[in-house]
């Protein structure tokens, strides 16, 4: 009998789901959106109130690095995504972690509660579930052999 060859096809090549479309594109656009308002608000071209000022003023070089590193790596995380590349699910896990070891850290050492205040909590606790939802739907993509 015949023996059947599997052909492994192209990332490119590929259909991609149209959910990772929409992650890559949010985090694309998420991500401009995050620097553009930092460094408008860095350089006071957008005001905020005490607590929020307060917050960012206290940031350190390694807080402003750490932030840097976790937008890259989610960046980084949707582009292997819509490449269809296993790395996607390891940056974005990566990502999610370190942020959630900064987020502690800020909340005691930094007063972050008061500078984002409670509909701040609520978008953050939002955005840590959508992070949950796309790790898991990635780890769920390298089990179906999507992301390769």
């Amino acid at each position: 009998m015949g023996t059947e060859q599997t052909v492994d096809v192209e990332p490119a090549l590929r259909k991609r789901p149209k959910l990772v479309w929409v992650i890559s594109i949010f985090y694309i656009l998420s991500a401009g959106y995050t620097i553009l308002s930092f460094a408008l608000i860095s350089i006071g071209a957008i005001q905020v109130n005490d607590a929020p000022k307060a917050y960012f003023d206290s940031q350190s070089i390694f807080d402003n690095t750490l932030t840097l590193t976790m937008g890259s790596l989610n960046v980084l995380g949707a582009i292997f995504l819509f490449l269809l590349m296993r790395y996607a699910y390891h940056c974005f896990l990566t990502a999610f972690g370190l942020g959630i070891l900064m987020g502690v850290y800020h909340i005691i050492f930094k007063n972050w509660l008061g500078a984002i205040g409670g509909p701040g909590l609520v978008g953050a606790v939002i955005g840590w579930l959508i992070s949950i939802a796309i790790i898991l739907y990635s780890k769920k993509l390298i089990k179906n052999e999507v992301l390769k």
